[in-house]
């Protein structure tokens, strides 16, 4: 009926019960559902790559962006050959993009910082 209060479970109540729960919502058939448990992941710091990166693929464009945002942090971590993938054209846009971004965000946490 509100699919914005799996972004609440991040903000209030018992942490691993919540977790559980906001994991079990990224699959709800609701994208907006999905959308706001990946949010809720986010404020509970608990978006983990592995578990997050299917989600690159989802239907939903919104869950798309928000799957990548909370992914661009260990953006490094995830393989290139999976992102490169996902940027042929054949993809739905959202996808591409998510992937680019992804890409560029990779590359710049793998770059030696100068002078260091």
């Amino acid at each position: 009926m509100h699919p914005a209060a799996a972004a609440g479970l991040g903000e209030c109540g018992e942490r691993t019960t919540d977790t559980r729960t906001l994991w079990l919502l990224t699959e709800h058939p609701l994208p907006a559902v999905r959308l706001n448990a990946i949010t809720g992941l986010r404020a509970l710091d608990e978006a983990v790559r592995e578990r997050l990166t299917p989600l690159l693929d989802d239907p939903s464009p919104a869950v798309v962006r928000a799957a990548t945002r909370a992914l661009l942090p260990e953006a490094a971590g995830i393989p290139e050959p999976l992102l490169r993938e996902r940027s042929a054209p054949d993809r739905p846009r959202a996808v591409r993009v998510s992937a680019e971004r992804l890409l560029r965000a990779a590359e710049r946490h793998r770059r030696p910082t100068p002078g260091y």
